[in-house]
């Protein structure tokens, strides 16, 4: 079996998704908006690969909202995700935005619905990501733009989280290359960037690790002087997270 096969074959992570997403997480969801040091990267991180925004925008597979609330809840933006919970979660908390469930696969909007989608997190989900790109270029518009973001395999940091938890196990396969033919199967992509060089926030901090530390500013201070001085030191290549912009030429 070649080594892709062998990606392929043990990056299906679909069947476990329920289990580990399919209900709202009001910790998490405070963590990402609220946390002290972890708020402010996340804010600067979506902002850096998604502005400027459209006027008709979709964001894919929005869980509880988070983007788009660093987005400023831009009025009448749209936000789908699979489970329902997730989205009560996201009509309570950010009223000026729609929120609708369904699956990625089969997108409840009209042809042409949108001028810009936003892709979070969510491709290395997905055990058909071709498909999902017909339908994102289905709901776009021509002329319109598709933003993703994604963690990168090529990350030391990314690499262990894929290896270590099963359902992340779709990290494997996430490249800038990979992502790169993924887009052009319908789109002609227009920029690529990489971002966070080394996010150590998002271990030292995170809520459900037994050894997350408080967010006290000598602790903030010193996982900020590490992450900038990554920032300097590591190669580009092997920053934790890809960003692709590309459009839907008429």
């Amino acid at each position: 079996m070649n080594r892709k096969r062998a990606i392929d074959r043990c990056v299906k992570t679909e069947a476990h998704l329920p289990d580990a997403f399919g209900r709202a997480a009001p910790a998490h969801y405070a963590w990402q908006t609220e946390h002290p040091y972890v708020a402010a990267r996340e804010r600067e991180l979506v902002r850096s690969a998604f502005w400027p925004l459209g006027q008709r925008v979709l964001d894919i597979g929005c869980g509880e909202g988070a983007t788009l609330r660093h987005l400023d809840e831009p009025e009448g933006a749209t936000g789908l995700d699979l489970f329902e919970d997730k989205i009560a979660f996201a009509r309570r908390t950010l009223p000026r935005c729609r929120f609708v469930a369904g699956s990625a696969y089969e997108l409840p909007f009209d042809d042409a619905a949108f001028d810009h989608l936003l892709v979070r997190d969510l491709i290395h989900h997905l055990d058909e990501p071709y498909r999902f790109m017909i339908e994102c270029a289905r709901v776009l518009q021509p002329g319109g733009r598709i933003d993703i973001l994604e963690p990168s395999r090529t990350s030391p940091m990314i690499l262990a989280h894929a290896l270590l938890v099963p359902v992340e196990r779709g990290e494997l396969r996430s490249t800038m290359g990979y992502l790169s033919k993924l887009l052009e199967t319908r789109f002609r992509i227009v920029a690529k960037d990489r971002h966070q060089a080394l996010p150590l926030h998002r271990v030292v901090f995170h809520p459900d690790f037994r050894f997350s530390l408080p967010a006290r500013s000598a602790i903030c201070r010193a996982v900020d002087l590490a992450e900038r001085s990554a920032g300097r030191l590591l190669p580009r290549a092997m920053w934790a997270y890809v960003h692709l912009r590309a459009v839907l030429d008429g």
